[in-house]
């Protein structure tokens, strides 16, 4: 189980509490969510003892996966806030278009290994576990799968389902459970200016919709992207070579 920079994961985490990211008069059109999601194990569901050994199978992160980024998104992005855009209630069946502005700090950084032939690859570890310090609570977010939908030289999608678990740290036993679909849509929006535009989808720990929010952030470049060889103590750089090897993505 790994952990990362606390302002990171709770940026993502913050998803299953209000909202996620998307324009809906740009992207909604366009987005197919899923009508329901896979009911949560039930060795995870509330009331349960928190066990990492009641993860589904092959959750460590040890899955040696790789897919190709435009060039233009690889490097590192730096955001301050983003627009809450839209949500909507499936219990209540209530919308908000109301357009709201948060402080929402933070670093993304696109690009892993360069190919022999200078295409950008981004590993891909999926799935695997995060945790966050969250005071008297623990949240533990299983990244089920994390994949592109579509690549252009225009445009950049990003899939992504995961589980988030909130287990009281007084008693190990799980409180709440939370699946949520997120769909992020990066182009350029100007020079040295990243827009991202995300559409998230929460469900109930039995699969039902809870709720849709979309919003928008725009992300500055605080620098070019430079091949990362080691990360977490991993060495990406051999197991590029072992993926490139063994698919033969590449001629």
């Amino acid at each position: 189980m790994r952990k990362r920079q606390t302002l990171v994961a709770l940026a993502v985490s913050g998803l299953f509490v209000l909202a996620g990211a998307v324009n809906g008069k740009t992207l909604k059109a366009e987005i197919n969510h899923s009508e329901v999601a896979e009911p949560v194990e039930a060795k995870l569901l509330p009331g349960q003892v928190f066990d990492a050994a009641n993860l589904p199978p092959g959750s460590s992160g040890d899955s040696n996966n790789w897919y190709k980024i435009p060039k233009w998104l690889a490097g590192t992005w730096h955001k301050d806030s983003q627009t809450n855009s839209y949500q909507y209630n499936f219990l209540t069946r209530q919308e908000d278009s109301t357009q709201r502005t948060v402080i929402a700090k933070g670093n993304g950084i696109w690009g892993t290994q360069t190919d022999a032939q200078g295409e950008i690859w981004e590993f891909n570890p999926a799935p695997y576990v995060d945790t966050v310090d969250g005071g008297a609570d623990t949240i533990v977010q299983l990244i089920r799968s994390s994949e592109p939908v579509e690549v252009s030289s225009e445009r950049f999608v990003k899939n992504t389902l995961d589980t988030q678990l909130r287990v009281d740290k007084a008693t190990g036993k799980i409180k709440t459970v939370q699946t949520a679909e997120q769909i992020s849509t990066y182009t350029i929006d100007s020079p040295g200016v990243l827009k991202r535009e995300t559409s998230s989808k929460i469900f109930s720990q039995d699969g039902k919709p809870l709720m849709l929010a979309r919003s928008i952030a725009y992300e500055n470049k605080i620098a070019e992207y430079q091949p990362r060889d080691v990360i977490n103590g991993k060495n990406l750089k051999s197991l590029f070579q072992e993926y490139i090897e063994q698919n033969k993505a590449i001629e």
